[in-house]
């Protein structure tokens, strides 16, 4: 993210973080809230999304990017393969956009406190 053109190749480039907000992986979509406990629970990650990639279109004319880098980590790794087309279709030229996620694989693997590590 650093604008020191010694430090990032990208220096120069518009940046643009989305936040993580929800819970769902950039993907939730439920008009309902859903309570736990004592809390009220609102999944809207993907209508998040789709805001502000509106928003980009509409105030930095998106869809005329030369190039664009869309990288996560975490679950923003996750983000970055599920959003990778959905960013293409919004462009004039699709193959601008580039997609390097950063650790979003979650293997479903037992922890070693569970019996299968036991002996």
């Amino acid at each position: 993210m650093s604008t020191d053109p010694n430090l990032s190749k990208f220096a120069t480039w518009t940046k643009v973080l989305i936040n993580y907000c929800d819970g769902s992986l950039h993907q939730g979509s439920n008009k309902i809230s859903i309570k736990y406990k004592d809390a009220e629970l609102y999944f809207r990650g993907a209508d998040n999304t789709r805001s502000h990639f509106k928003y980009l279109l509409e105030k930095y004319n998106l869809a005329a990017a030369e190039r664009i880098l869309l990288t996560g980590s975490s679950a923003g790794g996750i983000a970055t393969y599920l959003w990778t087309n959905y960013v293409r279709s919004l462009l004039d030229n699709p193959a601008a956009v580039f997609s390097v996620p950063d650790s979003g694989v979650f293997l479903n693997v037992p922890s070693p406190e569970t019996d299968i590590f036991k002996m």
